[in-house]
């Protein structure tokens, strides 16, 4: 495996693992993407896809003691992800934690995110790679031959209309920055943001985040409806006609993926998919725009 890399961190969101699935079964991935997935409740959708990907022989990384959720809080699993780590391609991924206790295997990945608690250099060389948190307290302090740079470009909102302020905002424009320092990829949250609750509320508003090519790195351009309102339906023909307009100035900045071109497709046919829908074809179309980045 070489060449810079992609590891971006999911939460197993439900959209989130459909568009995994969908990328894995269309064969549209390769292993410059390293997805690593942190378990937030017990659900069949991440053994369907740990059996897709080792099938198709791509890397996974599965967070084996998630910080959030509630996977992490019982002992018995309805879907038990146990048998997957057997898989060659399934990785188990830690937090670091000093009362850490490791099952041997041969790829593990170690995340790092507390300057205050760093694994002594000793434990760093028992890991495959090192992922640490964008913090110069650790970055500075920890010294592996594989290291992933992880950081959180997402705009921080508490509601959808709060991206109203934003018109663009960077996703992932560091990889020069992070090969000059010795990383051999980055890791970010997606379209998600690092900050997680497990209830959320409902909103009415929907938005479309696009990715697209600008100045050597990957962007986003974020779509909301008018401030009127309207049912979602409403909403999202709206949205389509802004993101026609915006992709006939943008058309070489843009990859016109099967993503892309499906979310496009509902506009065509007048109906509106859901807001799970529109996630699992965002995230689609950014992981293979940084996909494309890389290549």
């Amino acid at each position: 495996m070489s060449g810079f890399q992609y590891w971006p961190l999911l939460r197993g969101r439900q959209f989130d693992l459909l568009a995994l699935q969908l990328l894995t079964q269309d064969n549209l991935l390769t292993n410059r993407i390293i997805p690593m997935i942190e378990p937030i409740r017990d659900a069949a959708g991440l053994p369907r896809l740990l059996k897709l990907r080792n099938q198709a022989g791509l890397p996974t990384v599965v967070i084996r003691n998630p910080s959030v959720g509630t996977y992490g809080l019982g002992t018995h699993k309805r879907y038990p992800l146990t048998p997957f780590f057997a898989d060659a391609n399934v990785w188990s991924g830690w937090w670091w934690r000093p009362d850490l206790q490791i099952p041997p295997a041969a790829r593990q990945v170690l995340l790092i995110d507390d300057f205050r608690r760093l694994p002594a250099p000793a434990i760093l060389m028992q890991f495959h790679t090192i992922v640490v948190q964008n913090d110069p307290r650790i970055t500075q302090a920890i010294d592996h031959p594989r290291r992933i740079f992880l950081h959180d470009p997402w705009p921080r909102v508490h509601r959808t209309r709060e991206f109203a302020q934003y018109a663009d905002t960077p996703l992932f424009t560091e990889r020069h920055w992070a090969m000059h320092h010795g990383f051999e990829g980055i890791s970010d949250y997606s379209l998600n943001g690092a900050p997680y609750f497990d209830k959320g509320w409902p909103q009415g508003t929907i938005a479309f985040h696009i990715a697209y090519l600008r100045d050597g790195g990957i962007w986003l351009h974020h779509f909301l409806p008018l401030p009127t309102g309207g049912t979602q339906a409403e909403q999202f023909q709206y949205l389509q006609g802004e993101l026609r307009r915006w992709l006939a100035s943008h058309r070489h900045s843009i990859l016109w993926d099967g993503p892309l071109k499906e979310l496009l497709h509902y506009g065509d046919i007048n109906h509106y998919p859901g807001l799970g829908v529109i996630k699992k074809l965002s995230v689609a179309h950014q992981i293979l725009s940084v996909q494309q980045l890389l290549s």
